[in-house]
């Protein structure tokens, strides 16, 4: 019938503007090209939907706001794509995770050397979704920002930056709390890697490698012991939506706190699901 023929019009078209080399606005193709520019010295042009792009706003803004030594801007790239294959699968397609934000994590994981969820404190909003917890001698607030890409070469190699800091002016158990940051990068890869979990595809495993580390006190690394120079940190992520339109909000996980998920060189990852909210901010994650 009448979708029928809409759709014979539209093939048509796009067969036509094929052969005749005719350029076509990105939105035509329901996607915007933007350049995601970083002062960890990355510039990435992505091809993305109205739904991420609000996504990587968020999480850029969201860098800025909860500062962990990394800040981004989003410019949108002027002109045009053409339509087919070609196109959907040249740069700015590939594999990428963004954000930033802030998450809390129990003193234990600052003084006890590693250590979990405590009795006092769960690490999330609660079950009712209400206002995020605030700073106590129970919890330390954590800055995230992660800026991950796949290059373009099809090697599974990857570039980017992850970095966190722990503000300081907390204290826990009435014992202050220092400022203090490590920066990290997924090269080389291997061993740095970013994959997705075989098991969710929301969920992304990362792995990389301490470039830098600075403050007044130590960066705990999850496992007991104090982040160095060239440690590898395992770390999770799991985009939920963009905040919202959020049932649950983003996850994650990795130093303070302990993870041993795997990142493989195909690009696959698995582990446990990351368990601490991303009270403030948003994830991105596209594959």
């Amino acid at each position: 019938g009448v979708t029928q023929m809409k759709r014979g019009v539209l093939a048509v078209a796009v067969t036509l503007g094929l052969v005749l080399g005719v350029a076509w606005p990105t939105s035509a193709l329901g996607l915007t090209q933007v350049t995601l520019s970083c002062d960890d010295g990355t510039s990435t042009v992505l091809l993305v939907d109205s739904d991420t792009l609000l996504g990587l706003t968020q999480g850029v803004q969201a860098m800025i706001d909860y500062p962990a030594g990394l800040t981004c801007a989003i410019a949108q790239v002027p002109g045009v794509v053409r339509i087919g294959g070609i196109a959907l699968a040249s740069p700015g397609q590939n594999p990428f995770i963004v954000g930033g934000g802030r998450w809390q994590v129990p003193c234990a994981a600052i003084i006890g050397g590693g250590g979990t969820r405590g009795a006092s404190g769960t690490g999330s909003s609660g079950a009712s979704g209400g206002a995020p917890i605030q700073q106590s001698d129970q919890m330390i607030w954590v800055n995230v920002a992660v800026n991950f890409h796949e290059r373009d070469d099809a090697s599974f190699s990857y570039y980017g930056t992850l970095n966190e800091t722990i503000p300081g002016g907390q204290s826990c158990g009435g014992v202050p709390v220092g400022e203090t940051h490590f920066t990290s990068k997924p090269e080389p890869s291997p061993p740095g890697c970013f994959g997705i979990d075989i098991d969710a595809a929301n969920t992304a495993h990362v792995i990389s490698n301490v470039t830098q580390v600075s403050g007044q006190t130590d960066f705990p690394n999850g496992a007991g012991g104090v982040l160095m120079v060239t440690d590898l940190i395992h770390f999770s992520f799991t985009d939920n939506g963009n905040p919202g339109h959020q049932m649950i909000k983003d996850k994650l996980q990795g130093p303070p706190a302990p993870n041993e998920s795997l990142c493989f060189p195909d690009g696959t990852a698995s582990g446990n699901p990351p368990e601490f909210e991303l009270l403030n901010g948003n994830i991105t994650l596209h594959h």
